[in-house]
This record gives C-alpha cells, sequence and structure tokens, in this order.
C-alpha cells in the first residue's frame, strides 16, 4: 500500500525503534514501528517523525498486526516555516497533540485528509495574520468529526450547549454550556475563514479562553480526550 500521510505523534520504543502514529490518506491513522539505528548510518532521519510531517510511505497491510511495518518512508513536502518559526512551531506542537487525540480512531477520509493538508499548508505559507489560525481551523474540523454546531440557529442572548452542540435560548441544566457573552464566540470563529480572520483582533486572554472551549468541547465529544500540556506551552509563547 502507498500513501501520502502527516505524522501525528511518535514515541520510543527501544533504542533502534520508535512508534509513529500517521494519519495517511488511504488508511486513516496507522501505528507504524520503524527502525531508527542507533547512530544516523543506516537510521532514518527524526525529520521523518516530527510533529506534523509530511511523509511519502509504502507498506504491506497486515490485517492482524498491530503495528505496520513502512517498506520506504521518505519526507513528502518539507515544510518552510511551520517547524522553523518559534511562533508557528508552538502553535504546530499543539495542533499535533490536539489531532493525536481527536483522529485517534479516524479511518479512510480524504476529505478531511484534504482538509488537513490545505489548512496547514497556509499556515505554512502565510508570513503574518494567522495568530488566529489554531481556533478556527479547529472549529472548523469538527464538520468532519460530526459535532459541527450550527451556527444559523445563534440569536442575540443564546447560550451555547457544549454537550449537543447547539445553541439555546434557556440556560441548559448540566454545566457544560456557554453563556450569551462566550456563546457569541463559536458563530464568530465558525463564520471566519483563513482569508478572513486577519480582520477580528483577539487579545490572548480572549484566544486563551477560546482554546480552553475548544478543547472543553472536543472532550465532551471524543472519548478519552484528555488535558494538553502543550496548551501551557502555547499561551507562554503567545504572553
Amino acid at each position: 500500500m502507498q500513501s501520502y500521510g502527516i505524522v501525528l505523534h511518535s514515541i520510543r520504543y527501544s533504542d533502534t525503534q520508535i512508534i509513529v502514529d500517521i494519519f495517511t490518506e488511504s488508511a486513516g491513522v496507522v501505528p507504524f514501528i520503524i527502525r531508527t539505528g542507533r547512530t544516523g548510518r543506516g537510521g532514518l532521519k527524526a525529520i521523518l517523525w516530527q510533529p506534523l510531517a509530511l511523509v511519502d510511505l509504502t507498506w504491506e497491510h497486515r490485517l492482524k498486526a498491530n503495528l505496520q511495518k513502512p517498506r520506504e518512508l521518505a519526507l513528502w513536502h518539507p515544510w518552510r516555516t511551520l517547524t522553523s518559526e518559534p511562533h508557528k512551531a508552538a502553535i504546530g506542537l499543539y495542533l499535533s497533540e490536539f489531532l493525536h487525540h481527536a483522529l485517534r480512531h479516524e479511518q479512510e477520509n480524504k476529505p478531511l485528509f484534504n482538509y488537513l493538508m490545505n489548512a496547514l499548508t497556509w499556515f505554512d505559507e502565510s508570513d503574518e495574520h494567522y495568530v488566529n489560525f489554531h481556533i478556527v481551523f479547529l472549529l472548523h474540523l469538527t464538520r468532519f468529526l460530526g459535532f459541527l454546531p450550527n451556527v444559523e440557529d445563534w440569536v442575540e442572548g443564546s447560550y451555547f450547549d457544549l454537550q449537543t452542540a447547539m445553541f439555546t435560548r434557556t440556560r441548559p441544566l448540566h454545566v457544560h454550556y456557554l453563556n450569551p457573552e462566550e456563546a457569541i464566540l463559536v458563530p464568530k470563529f465558525l463564520r471566519m475563514d483563513l482569508r478572513t480572520m486577519r480582520a477580528v483582533g483577539l487579545n490572548r486572554f480572549i484566544r486563551r479562553r477560546a482554546l480552553e472551549i475548544v478543547t472543553e468541547f472536543y472532550r465532551l465529544h471524543i472519548p478519552e480526550f484528555p488535558e494538553l500540556r502543550s496548551l501551557d506551552i502555547l499561551a507562554e509563547v503567545f504572553s
């Protein structure tokens, strides 16, 4: 099987092996075990399993195997700024951790793969006006995961029920909701796209709160979605 893929997560398995989760275009998320070698000689370059690396790989898919072994693995498209510019690298680290948990059980989904590729490529090529990218990116991602809020239901004074992903004129009877002052952020961000988000200015406090809301929203809709360690790193970089 041959496919392009996006590296989501890697973890050391032994001195000479590493387990890498890759969201592939043709098979969804596939865990691979990759031999790295003790030295650079005979081993693969570490750039191939860095977060959000774009790779071209070939493997023989074994149905009963928990881990697949790539026959060929190469860098598909090197990022220009995503991993080298400090602010972008912090956002990229956050997104890779987020996607690792959000897409954990994702099967083949070419529209989703294309969405990720197009958005991340825009992010990599953008030299400015990308500070809200990760918020807009993650909210629009819900379209592909099945819990996109319907912004047409929003009216002034609405609450947003995080459990049902719906707006309501009455306050929900549980604690997982946004009051009207914060609920307005949901349609505001969902009506943005990569071209128009530059027109909206947010201070770092509102941006941090927006990320907390997005994370809570995902945790309510994706089982076992954890607290994200990289959120504090991201906040520190943009403080």
